[in-house]
């Protein structure tokens, strides 16, 4: 049962959206996913109050970090095949490492120099709480909010800047899509988006298959990547 956090020392980054297409690519495969909300402002608590939330999901509230055991332990109870921890955007989100042991900790930017940095500095995060676990967490960024068409000049020099400090990145980034932003308006997954007539939902669906690949090729236990084939 692997456990991802999504960490980052800033809001906006599209940490919460990351942990949320995870969970949904991953449902559509036929795994049970948990997803705990440690953000104080419970994006996805709100989402999963709103119709259509997949059975294959479930979503416990953790809104401190002495709670995030307890949401552990009660998400554990419905037997979920993978564990995801969505975190507040500030330094504090790095508190998670406190209560749980992770197998991958993901830091999604978008292409600005500010978010390059708060990546760097998650990154460094990342290791010192690893060095005092004593174990290696494995730690990838996630390009967020990528333009579908023209990719802006910043962005390889964001790339750049992280290949420079020897950041990995994940292989497949997620798109700017209508369809990412939609999904906490409309509630439920990319079928319910297709069914209130949300654009470009095809492309999202593709967007987050790749995406979900891209995690389980790092994580994934044996016997769910047999089930998603």
């Amino acid at each position: 049962m692997p456990n991802i956090a999504f960490i980052s020392p800033k809001g906006g980054a599209g940490k919460t959206t990351a942990a949320l297409a995870l969970a949904l690519g991953l449902a559509d495969q036929g795994a049970r996913v948990a997803l705990i909300d440690s953000d104080p402002n419970k994006p996805l608590v709100r989402w999963a109050s709103l119709p259509g939330r997949p059975q294959a999901i479930s979503v416990h509230a953790a809104p401190t970090v002495q709670d995030i055991r307890d949401a552990a332990q009660e998400a554990r109870r419905r037997e979920p095949d993978w564990i995801i921890v969505d975190t507040e955007g500030s330094v504090r989100g790095a508190m998670v490492f406190a209560a749980l042991r992770f197998d991958l900790v993901v830091t999604p930017l978008t292409g600005s120099q500010m978010d390059a940095i708060e990546a760097i500095k998650a990154s460094e995060l990342v290791a010192s709480f690893g060095k005092r676990a004593g174990n290696n967490l494995l730690h990838r960024c996630l390009l967020s909010r990528v333009p579908a068409a023209l990719k802006p000049r910043s962005l390889g020099a964001v790339v750049a800047q992280l290949r420079e400090r020897e950041i990995e990145i994940l292989p497949a980034a997620l798109i700017e899509k209508e369809a990412f932003r939609a999904l906490f308006e409309v509630g439920g997954g990319l079928d319910a988006l297709e069914a209130h007539g949300v654009g470009g939902v095809a492309a999202a669906r593709r967007n987050i298959q790749a995406y979900v690949a891209a995690v389980q090729d790092l994580v994934a236990p044996p016997e769910a990547l047999r089930r998603a084939c």
